[in-house]
């Protein structure tokens, strides 16, 4: 039973195709039940995604191959139906094995080992068994398991009934190779220490129980059981019962001894004597497993999280506190469900019956069988059951109680779905202070109190799971004499610097990783790239063109290698990898070199396809030209477009933070035109938010990777935007001026006239900002020559605008009115040209500034009206609050106060909602001297004082001072 073979009365084995092999393997393990066209269609092709021409060709063609054997699909799916003349294996091995049991009561072992032989050679040599049969579906595992568990349990019978013919020193390779391939079954490891003691190796088979307890304390969490422990201590004490065969009958002169009763149900590992946190999740599955009298069912808290997280810890400190509520005992399974030998239900059952009471000799061979008579043997009981480290669902359900008053805690990775009373509770990592606490426990309070903010570093290092804050702790107590901080220091590279002695981060995630399908595990590593926020579904399918995107998210959700956050603002569902995950994924990207650069080119070309499409729907960044649009999309998904189409503010606020690791990730990888691309799509959205502390931090990080290329003219041009974004914060404007030399500079070394003229534009800008007149207009001068030369047109009105705002200072209102007129015009035109309407209302606003100063405020109100009107055509909400503004201005100047204060308080709810910290307050201080004008003086010192204090608080200390300056006038 290793490859599928059709063999017919005449002639030898027919030629059956890979697929069709598995179709017909996975009816004939089905049986009479069959298969519905899903669950066939998933056994064959691992899904069931547009399969429904290819299975019905399959099993048409499979139809001519057994005429007569495989009726039409009705609402009970497919199965064979066998012929009286035909023979499968799986049955003959079935009937042999019966008979090998009958052979044995009847006393004729030899005629036992015959027939067993006769049945385990049905399995063939050289293969692994069934190799055809496809495992993609729960229910078709479990029959796998089951006939597996038949061959395992035939070999068993194989050995003991050989050892007991005196073939015990034949016998010894053939267990160790049992035990190769099966390393956790104590019935062979119980054998092989009975056949050393009978072929005279009294040490080897002591030093082999302390092998076997070591590797069940490791990879299981618990030692041997009692048959073992039992067994070890006869060959200790060289009990004359192992000499004979333990089966053999007694004298019929002595009576039959009494079965010592079953010892009690204490299984537990011990409790973690430091464990630290979890107060409210202790307290709600404790609730949940202790229900009141009237509940029938039978409570399943399924505890799930990822790797290290501390599902085990939680699990048995749960189950320790609950003894009381179970006073008929606590049963303890570890299923390895996560390593690479996880355990047979049907093995594990027969332990627990034997240390129950069940008589080893008669349990039933099925794991059905098993897990039935474990239910009736805790009916009527109050038992709590612990099952840890489960791979899922039906990898539980054989140990499941059936009757009230039991309870059951699992522990998984996997989100355990189809049982019925299974409640969920989701683990995150540790907040800080439990995983602080958790430290000093290890460490000691005074350590930690010694070292603050080295001891910060590593708990940020840790991410909050209890294993990396215990490997942590381990390594520090290893070491008394380090410095927390130096210790920190390591932890550049976490997942190396995370392991003592066995104890390893990584290896806790490689089990999860290595248990993933092909494709899963490709997501997962892929999705390193992603950064470190949350991301949409869609950006897998970005990063590897499938249309499975959302499957495969599940997946890895659902195993605890994802988390699954709140719906963005786009109502979406959104991911996050865990920090200490995402290294473990980029060290598993970093073996696949080609599957990394393929991502890395996909995930950049497409962030800058979606970002050019969203750029283009929103108003640009003042004084910057436009990009060029990109003319094809080939990476970024439908999906994605589509969003940005329906609210591309709204996709703006969602991915920003993945936009900006992106252009990290290009900078990193030497991609600093892609870099730049990305970032000057970017900026209009960073600036029209007030963002700056993100752009100069994007504009800082390309200007860096393009000076590390000596491309001296991309880094100018990054500089230039670096200097604007700082000249854009109060009290940045003297760096900012410095940065613009160094674009001048650089710019006429390259001999670059446009980037000259807009470093010469941004320069008078600041400058007439900061006082410096003279300087302004002689930038702006220079800078409108040539800007008119190279047809720049948003440096022309910037240019003409510094003029004219300059003229109305030295009092030439007249030539600032011309000026800024022609400032006007040449960005109403732009506007035309070019649908760029941010440069009409920053022309408005110097327009109605100088208008104010020269005295003419009505036509300045005028002109605050038809600005309004521009700022909300836009969706440009500062510049409606900015018109706003100083409508109230002009109002104040036409001795209208009461108008006035109705502008300015309209000013400064939209400047909150456009999420200004300064000039709401600037507005009320506006409001108050409204107030004073009219001779309300209390009211109006009371309001400025409250501006003046909350401009404090958000930094702006000269403003505040103003504030108060202007209140002690009135």
């Amino acid at each position: 039973m290793t490859r599928l073979e059709v063999i017919p009365d005449e002639g030898g084995p027919l030629a059956i195709s890979p697929i069709k092999r598995r179709a017909l393997c996975a009816l004939l393990l089905a049986g009479e039940q069959g298969l519905s066209p899903g669950e066939l269609m998933e056994a064959v092709w691992g899904d069931g995604y547009a399969r429904d021409g290819s299975l019905k060709t399959c099993l048409s063609q499979l139809r001519r191959v057994l005429p007569g054997r495989i009726p039409a699909g009705g609402s009970g799916g497919y199965r064979i139906e066998f012929d009286p003349a035909d023979t499968l294996d799986a049955h003959r091995f079935r009937a042999l094995v019966a008979d090998s049991a009958e052979a044995v009561r009847r006393g004729e072992h030899e005629e036992a080992v015959r027939t067993l032989q006769a049945a385990l050679n049905l399995w063939g040599q050289g293969e692994p068994p069934l190799a055809d049969l496809p495992d993609h579906t729960a229910r078709l595992r479990l029959l796998r398991d089951e006939l597996v568990f038949e061959r395992r349990a035939a070999q068993i019978s194989l050995f003991r009934e050989r050892i007991h013919l005196g073939e015990h020193r034949d016998v010894l390779g053939d267990l160790r190779r049992g035990i190769a391939e099966d390393p956790f079954s104590e019935q062979l490891h119980a054998l092989l220490m009975t056949a050393l003691y009978r072929s005279g190796y009294r040490a080897e088979a002591l030093r082999h129980f302390d092998t076997v307890s070591a590797l069940l304390l490791r990879e299981a969490g618990s030692g041997p059981g009692q048959a073992l422990r039992q067994l070890r201590d006869a060959i200790d004490v060289d009990d004359e019962a192992l000499v004979l065969d333990t089966r053999a009958p007694a004298p019929a002169t002595a009576a039959p001894a009494q079965a010592p009763p079953p010892p009690p149900l204490a299984q537990l590992p011990p409790d973690v004597i430091d464990f630290t946190g979890r107060e409210d999740e202790v307290a709600r599955v404790a609730e949940f497993l202790t229900p009141g009298p009237d509940v029938t069912g039978v409570p399943i808290a399924s505890l799930i999280g990822p790797p290290g997280v501390g599902k085990s810890a939680l699990a048995i400190h749960i189950a320790h506190r609950l003894r009381a509520a179970f006073p008929d005992g606590q049963i303890y399974i570890h299923l390895a469900g996560m390593s690479a030998h996880p355990r047979e239900a049907a093995e594990v059952l027969g332990e627990l019956l034997a240390f129950m009471g069940a008589p080893a000799d008669s349990l039933p061979a099925s794991t059905g069988e098993r897990a039935a008579l474990f239910r009736s043997m805790l009916a009527g009981r109050r038992v709590l059951v612990v099952i840890d480290d489960a791979a899922g669902a039906e990898h539980v359900q054989p140990f499941l109680p059936g009757t009230a008053g039991c309870a059951v805690i699992v522990t998984s990775r996997a989100y355990l779905t189809g049982g019925a009373g299974i409640r969920p509770f989701r683990l995150e990592p540790l907040r800080r202070q439990e995983a602080l606490r958790l430290l000093e426990e290890i460490i000691g309070a005074d350590r930690v109190a010694a070292e603050p903010a080295a001891a910060d570093e590593v708990m940020a290092a840790c991410g909050g799971f209890p294993l990396a804050v215990r490997i942590a702790g381990a390594r520090l107590s290893a070491q008394p004499n380090w410095p927390i901080a130096y210790f920190a220091g390591r932890l550049s590279d976490r997942l190396r610097a995370l392991r003592a002695n066995e104890m390893t981060v990584s290896a806790s995630i490689a089990d999860s990783y290595d248990a993933l399908p092909g494709p899963a595990k490709q997501a997962f590593r892929v999705l390193a790239l992603a950064g470190p926020g949350d991301f949409p579904v869609w950006l897998i399918a970005m990063l590897l063109s499938t249309l499975e995107a959302e499957e495969l998210l599940e997946t890895l959700s659902d195993r605890s290698l994802l988390v699954t956050v709140s719906a963005g603002t786009v109502g979406q569902p959104r991911y996050r990898q865990h920090d200490l995950l995402r290294d473990y994924a980029e060290a598993q990207l970093a073996d696949h070199v080609s599957e990394r650069d393929l991502a890395v080119e996909r995930l950049l070309l497409g962030w800058l396809e979606l970002v050019d499409r969203a750029d283009a729907r929103l108003p640009g960044e003042p004084h910057f030209p436009r990009p060029a649009r990109l003319n094809v999309e080939l990476f970024a998904p439908d999906e994605a477009r589509h969003l940005i189409d329906s609210g591309p503010g709204v996709w703006f606020i969602a991915e920003c933070a993945n936009i900006l690791a992106a252009i990290r990730l290009a900078c990193e990888e030497r991609r600093y035109r892609l870099a730049y691309g990305l970032a000057l799509r970017l900026s209009s959205f960073l600036c029209n938010q007030s963002r700056h502390r993100e752009a100069e931090d994007m504009w800082d990080r390309v200007m860096t990777a393009a000076l590390a290329e000596e491309d001296t003219r991309l880094a100018a041009e990054a500089r230039l935007r670096l200097a604007a974004v700082v000249a854009r914060q109060p009290g940045d404007e003297p760096r900012s001026v410095q940065m613009l030399a160094a674009c001048l500079d650089a710019f006429e070394q390259v001999k670059n006239a446009e980037g000259v003229a807009r470093s010469l534009a941004w320069r008078a800008l600041v400058g007439h900002r900061r006082g410096t007149l003279d300087a302004a207009a002689a930038d702006a001068e220079r800078g409108l020559k040539l800007a008119r030369e190279v047809e720049d047109a948003p440096s022309e009105v910037a240019c003409l605008r510094v003029l004219g705002l300059v003229g109305a200072a030295e009092g030439r209102h007249d030539e600032a009115i011309q000026l800024c007129e022609s400032a006007h015009t040449r960005a109403e035109k732009l506007a035309r040209e070019s649908g760029e309407r941010v440069y009409e209302c920053l022309a408005l606003d110097t327009l109605i500034t100088v208008k104010i100063a020269a005295g003419h405020h009505d036509q300045a109100l005028e002109l605050c009206d038809h600005g309004r009107v521009v700022g909300q055509e836009t969706g440009d909400i500062l510049a409606e609050a900015a018109f706003e503004e100083f409508a109230g201005d002009a109002l104040a100047g036409l001795d209208r106060p009461v108008e006035a204060i109705t502008r300015y308080t309209r000013a400064a709810g939209l400047f909150e909602i456009a999420a200004d910290d300064r000039r709401p307050s600037l507005c009320r201080v506006r409001i108050a001297a409204m107030h004073a004008a009219q001779g309300s003086l209390e009211e109006a010192r009371k309001l400025a004082e409250q501006a003046a204090a909350d401009l404090e608080n958000l930094g702006f200390q000269v403003e505040a001072q103003e504030a108060r300056r202007a209140a002690r006038g009135w």
